[in-house]
């Protein structure tokens, strides 16, 4: 009966209406329960005077945290660090070594390319093997040179605290980073532990959030945080000499309300041409994605959670399209204004109508257009790359001269 209802449910969802129905709820679910969970944990921070330090104060608890690490091996000079990092690559990810190799030797883990598969049904009964595989990795590498930092993209689904505990008790600072700690956080418990990054914040020394608004659930869950939010590398990342080959383009998968908002603008005559998981053109290459922001004069961008429009979030395209050389228009997200000059190097939209509008006026008037994707380049460039995003974390940790 189940399979049934399953295969019902996709049909009706394939119907307009029906999916639109169905978007729009889910989006509101999301949204409510984000409000309420946030809710709790200012109120839960409260209760307990728990303190969610920020700027000086943060890097002053940091440095009092670590001062007992790395055997007084720092501060280092760039170059002379050994990082271990820890990850799965799904796709973005394989830029992580190149972008850390400035520092120093980097020495990789990854557990799927190690044989372990975070995404299988046997996951569970397989976490403790990879945990102690990659805890011995850490310690080979420990022994051929002190680690100096651990950098994981990690969640209690895959790590366990008192793996990270071990690599600290070996003298490395641990550094963990989230872009999805808004929604199902900290979710229901897996294997004994919560699958997010709250199983993790206590034992990790500083936890980076793309979310000013998530400070305090990690201090609620005993960690140090800090707004860190996506980056891109110049090498990676870069303009194209192309010829415009469309007005509009968006690159990212068909999902929530993403095609009701797409197929609104065709109403206002806005030809969108899209790219990604579940549009007619399928998605693209890493390659031919970045030459699209070169061949679009705007590039669209959506900011929201899930399936919910209210509740936004930086995105890694918020950093990669103007690096790239791209006009960039996305959903009008207030965590924008905190990494750039809106309306000067990136542009904003309300709803479909003020996107349109916004369209039309930038396709009439080129050399506005130019200006903006060359303002909004250079911000990227100053400012946005991995490695000054790491440069920042690791000098005002103390490790970094």
């Amino acid at each position: 009966m189940s399979a049934v209802f399953t295969q019902l449910r996709g049909k009706l969802k394939q119907v307009n209406p029906f999916y639109r129905l169905n978007a729009a709820l889910k989006g509101y679910f999301q949204g409510l329960e984000a409000a309420r969970s946030l809710s709790w944990y200012k109120r839960e921070a409260e209760r307990s005077g728990i303190q969610c330090f920020e700027g000086a104060p943060l890097f002053c608890a940091l440095k009092e945290r670590l001062k007992t690490r790395a055997k007084q091996r720092w501060p280092c000079s760039p170059g002379n660090l050994h990082i271990f990092l820890a990850y799965a690559v799904s796709n973005w990810e394989s830029i992580l070594p190149k972008v850390l190799a400035p520092f120093g030797r980097v020495t990789v883990f990854d557990w799927r390319r190690s044989g372990f598969d975070d995404r299988a049904a046997d996951w569970l009964n397989r976490r403790d093997l990879m945990n102690a595989t990659m805890l011995n990795a850490f310690c080979r590498a420990n022994q051929e040179q002190p680690v100096d930092i651990v950098v994981g993209y990690l969640s209690g689904h895959n790590t366990s605290p008192q793996t990270l505990k071990r690599m600290a008790e070996g003298g490395a600072a641990i550094y963990n980073f989230c872009w999805d700690d808004k929604l199902h956080f900290p979710g229901k418990p897996f294997g004994g532990r919560y699958p997010t990054t709250a199983a993790l914040a206590s034992v990790v020394d500083l936890n980076l959030t793309n979310s000013p608004e998530s400070l305090i659930k990690y201090a609620v869950h005993g960690g140090l945080a800090m707004f860190w939010p996506e980056a891109a590398h110049p090498d990676h990342h870069k303009p194209y000499d192309l010829p415009f080959d469309y007005d509009v383009s968006f690159a990212g998968a068909s999902y929530g309300w993403r095609p009701t908002f797409i197929d609104k603008l065709g109403r206002y005559g806005i030809k969108v041409e899209c790219f990604g998981n579940g549009w007619p053109n399928g998605p693209l290459s890493d390659e031919d994605m970045i030459k699209l922001y070169s061949r679009s004069r705007i590039n669209l961008g959506f900011e929201g959670v899930g399936y919910s429009r209210k509740l936004m979030c930086l995105k890694g395209r918020d950093f990669e399209v103007p690096m790239s050389g791209g006009l960039y228009l996305t959903q009008n997200n207030p965590d924008l204004s905190l990494v750039y000059d809106v309306g000067r190097e990136i542009l904003v939209y309300a709803d479909e109508a003020d996107c349109a509008k916004t369209i039309l006026d930038l396709l009439n008037a080129p050399e506005r257009a130019a200006r903006i994707r060359h303002a909004g380049r250079e911000r990227a460039l100053r400012e946005h790359t991995y490695e000054a995003r790491w440069k920042f974390v690791f000098r005002l940790s103390g490790i970094l001269e």
